[in-house]
Parts: C-alpha cells; structure tokens; sequence
C-alpha cells in the first residue's frame, strides 16, 4: 500500500495539465501525460512513500510493543 498509493496519485496528478501548455508549451514543465509522470513520479513516489511508511512503522512498532507487554503480564501457569 505504501507504494501502490503514490504510484496512483503520480498517473492522477500527473492527468491535470497546464492550461499554459497550449501556449507555451515547455516553459512552464512537461506537457505530455507520460512527460509529467516522468518528471514528478520520482517526487511523488520517494515523499508520498515515506509519509505513508513512517506513520504505518510506528503503527506497528505500538502494536507490536502492547503485544509483548500482554504476553510479559499475562499469569503463566505452573
């Protein structure tokens, strides 16, 4: 999930095209659909990668934590 979200949002974001490309076309960036992946899909997927990994490590490192703190207090039978 953490690279299938970024990678989607790189082919929609990169689907919104500059109203300047029909008059100036590469000053104002790419103008082609693949040309605007190319460009910002390293960007996007690097940081939305990140933002979506970070906050799901640290979900897992509390779950993982409440787990063995469960199994560390739980009464052991002799």
């Amino acid at each position: 999930m953490a690279v299938t979200i970024p990678m989607l949002a790189t082919l929609a974001f990169a689907g919104i095209g500059h109203p300047e490309c029909a008059t100036i076309p590469e000053d104002v960036g790419p103008c082609g659909y693949w040309a605007r992946v190319a460009y910002y899909g390293p960007f996007i997927m690097l940081w939305g990668t990140v933002v979506l990994a970070v906050p799901g490590v640290a979900v897992w490192l509390v779950v993982v934590v409440v787990r063995g703190l469960f199994a560390a207090l739980r009464p052991r039978r002799e």
